[in-house]
């Protein structure tokens, strides 16, 4: 038998065969007014959430993703998905694993492929589409602890979920959650938070999440977002000096002495 007969007479049939979807983290650093002109330009760092119209978990929220298609590869299901239900897209989107456990869906074996992705200042918005009701950014807040991080997700600022993460082997692993989504939707955001602020040391994560060019005030407040902590302006010349360059340039709405606006090399 030739390798031409043994495709002929193959039976995929034969063997069971998982359904595959995927799933995506967008975090968005965008810009809020303030009624203090002093105050203005407060970074807060948000996610996509979509609410699901359908069965399982109906009119709960969840990331957006969907099923892939047998014509498509991973990253144009995870394009189309997020286009289909939210209006989005021309998203760079990053791979951030794959999730499959046995029982993580209920309507059966399901395995997802999840992906990141980093911008600034998305206020489209976007409403539910396909098998969404409802699409909306929720503010992401994060705070470090010693070999443990926290999130809380909050909407039109009341608290939505909280949930306390340790860091065990490199590996996010969810301790408390308080409050609920889809499916382990938790488990994805947590090792996307992990992820991204793992990323803030060894990748540049960080430009992602900022204007093209960008004050040295908003790489701290970015960096602080992230990273759950304060970082002078000092330690953050050390860390990317040599990732940015000064421009001929001053912000268009700074109050007082503008500050210098500055590119990644």
């Amino acid at each position: 038998m030739n390798e031409k007969k043994f495709l002929k007479e193959y039976d995929i049939s034969n063997y069971e065969r998982p359904s595959v979807a995927t799933d995506m983290v967008i975090f968005n650093a965008v810009d809020e007014a303030n009624e203090n002109p002093k105050k203005s330009g407060i970074k807060k760092l948000k996610i996509l959430l979509i609410k699901r119209g359908d069965f399982p978990f109906k009119d709960k929220w969840a990331l957006p993703g969907g099923f892939l298609k047998m014509n498509e590869t991973l990253e144009e299901c995870a394009k189309r998905e997020l286009n289909e239900e939210t209006g989005l897209e021309h998203f760079y989107l990053s791979q951030l694993g794959t999730y499959s456990t046995v029982d993580r869906d209920p309507r059966g074996r399901i395995i997802s492929c999840a992906y990141i992705s980093l911008i600034n200042n998305c206020n489209d918005i976007i409403s539910g589409g396909s098998d969404a009701d409802d699409a909306d950014w929720f503010e992401i807040k994060i705070n470090e602890e010693e070999n443990k991080f926290s999130f809380e997700l909050l909407r039109n600022d009341e608290e939505f979920l909280r949930a306390k993460v340790t860091v065990e082997h490199d590996k996010a692993v969810v301790e408390d959650v308080k409050g609920e989504l889809a499916f382990d939707h938790v488990q994805i955001i947590s090792d996307a938070v992990f992820r991204v602020r793992t990323g803030f040391h060894t990748t540049d994560y960080i430009f992602s999440l900022l204007p093209k060019k960008f004050t040295i005030p908003q790489m701290q407040a970015v960096y602080s977002l992230v990273m759950g902590k304060s970082i002078n302006k000092d330690v953050l010349h050390r860390l990317y000096d040599k990732k940015i360059s000064k421009t001929n340039f001053t912000e268009e709405n700074g109050q007082h002495k503008r500050a210098i606006l500055y590119v990644k090399n």
